[in-house]
C-alpha cells in the first residue's frame, strides 16, 4: 500500500464562537489531506494548527506537507501498521510538525492502514464553557445540564471580573451536583496567567469545587511540574505536553493530570502510545483542537475504541455542528443526550467527506503526484 498522491486543501468553516485567553475564533481553518493509494484506496485526514500549542501555522503545515512529510511518506508500505510510527514528527532542525504528521496519518487510517476495533463505546463528553458574556455562558451551561451533561469545563482568563462573575454563575446553578460529586468542573486558563500569581489564584478556586486546573500559564513541562507542587489544586498539563518526554518529566508531579490530543500530538497512534505510557491511574482526558471536523471527531472514537478499557474517562471533542455551522463529512460526528458517544460502523475512519461541503469549505491549495 504505497501512496501514490496527496492533495492538499485549506478549509474554513464559520463557528458558533469561541473564546479563551490564547484567542478567539469565529472560524475553524484546517489544513485537509486526500491521500491515493496504488491499491486503489483513497483516505482523508486534518490538522488545525495552533502556534501557540505546536508552533505550527496553516502555511508552515502546508511547506512540511510538501517538503518533509511527501517525500518520507513515498517511501513507506502502509499496509504494514509500523509504517505510521516511521513518519516524522520533527522537522531536521528538530522543530515541532505533529499537526503535519497528524493529518497523513489519519489519511493513511482512513484508507485502510489500521484495522477498524469492535470495540463499543461508553464514554461521555464534557461540556466546554467559554465567553465573556457570563448571560451566554449561563445560558449554554443550562442547555447543556438539560441534554444531561455533567462534566464541564470553564475557560478562565477573560479577565478577572469575568472570570469571577462566570464562576459564580456556575457555583449557583450547580454548586449542590459539584459538592455532592454528581457534577465536576474543570477550567482552562490556556496559560492566562503570570506564572508567579498561579499559586495564589488557584488557591481563590477551590471555594468554586473546582477539580482541576488546565495550563494556567505557558511554560515547559520541568517548570510546570515544579509549580504543581506549590498549587493547591491538581494542574492539567495541556500545551506544557508535547511529546513523550513531556509527559514523562510531568509524571514526577504526583498531582499532575495530562490532555492529549490527536493534532497536538502528533496522530491517532502517537497519542495512544502517549496514553498507554502515562497510565490509567493518572488523571487523563482526551481532548480536541476548537473547530475540529469530522475527520478528526471520528479519528477520536477510534483511538478510544483502539484504548479500550485503558480509554480516559473524560473526554472533551465530537462537538460537530453543536460548536461549527456545517461539517465536512456524512455523518457529522458529535455527542449524544448525556454526552455520550456511540461507535462509527463505517470502514476506515468512519465517516465520508461531502463533495460539495469540501467545494465550499475548502479550497485545493496543492496536488503532489509521484
Amino acid at each position: 500500500m504505497k501512496l501514490l498522491a496527496m492533495d492538499l486543501f485549506r478549509t474554513a468553516i464559520a463557528m458558533r464562537s469561541f473564546e479563551h485567553a490564547a484567542a478567539s475564533r469565529q472560524v475553524a481553518e484546517a489544513v485537509v489531506v486526500r491521500a491515493e493509494f496504488d491499491n486503489g484506496t483513497q483516505g482523508w485526514g486534518e490538522c488545525l494548527p495552533r502556534p501557540y500549542v505546536t508552533g505550527e501555522t496553516l502555511e508552515s503545515v502546508e511547506a512540511d506537507l510538501e517538503r518533509i512529510l511527501w517525500p518520507a511518506a513515498l517511501s513507506l508500505d502502509f499496509s504494514d501498521t509500523a509504517a505510521l510510527a516511521d513518519l516524522p514528527r520533527e522537522a531536521a532542525d528538530g522543530r515541532c510538525i505533529h499537526a503535519a504528521a497528524c493529518a497523513v496519518e489519519l489519511a493513511a487510517i482512513d484508507a485502510g492502514t489500521l484495522p477498524r476495533p469492535n470495540t463499543k463505546l461508553a464514554t461521555r463528553v464534557t461540556g466546554v464553557l467559554g465567553s465573556a458574556d457570563p448571560a451566554k455562558t449561563l445560558k449554554r451551561m443550562r442547555l447543556m445540564w438539560w441534554f444531561g451533561l455533567r462534566e464541564f469545563k470553564l475557560k478562565l482568563g477573560l479577565g478577572d471580573d469575568v472570570d469571577r462573575e462566570n464562576l459564580r454563575l456556575v457555583k449557583r446553578y450547580m454548586g449542590k451536583a459539584l459538592t455532592a460529586r454528581q457534577a465536576e468542573l474543570r477550567v482552562d486558563v490556556n496559560g492566562g496567567w503570570p506564572i508567579d500569581d498561579v499559586p495564589a489564584r488557584i488557591d481563590d478556586l477551590v471555594p468554586f469545587h473546582v477539580r482541576v486546573v488546565e495550563q494556567p500559564t505557558f511554560c515547559p513541562p520541568d517548570v510546570l511540574a515544579t509549580l504543581a507542587r506549590r498549587c493547591s489544586l491538581p494542574l492539567l498539563a495541556d500545551e506544557s505536553l508535547r511529546t513523550l518526554d513531556d509527559a514523562r518529566t510531568l509524571r514526577d508531579a504526583p498531582s499532575m493530570w495530562f490532555n492529549v490530543r490527536i493534532c497536538k500530538n502528533g496522530g491517532l497512534t502517537r497519542a495512544a502510545e502517549m496514553i498507554r505510557a502515562i497510565g490509567p491511574e493518572r488523571g487523563i482526558v482526551l481532548g480536541a483542537m476548537v473547530g475540529e471536523s469530522g475527520i478528526l471527531s471520528a479519528a477520536q472514537r477510534r483511538l478510544l475504541q483502539l484504548l479500550g478499557p485503558a480509554a480516559p474517562r473524560r473526554v472533551e471533542g465530537n462537538y460537530g455542528r453543536w460548536l461549527l455551522h456545517d461539517d465536512l463529512t456524512r455523518p457529522s460526528p458529535r455527542f449524544g443526550y448525556g454526552g455520550k458517544l456511540t461507535s462509527l460502523k463505517g470502514p476506515g475512519l468512519g465517516v465520508k467527506i461531502d463533495p460539495r461541503k469540501l467545494e465550499r469549505y475548502g479550497q485545493l491549495v496543492k496536488s503532489l503526484r509521484k
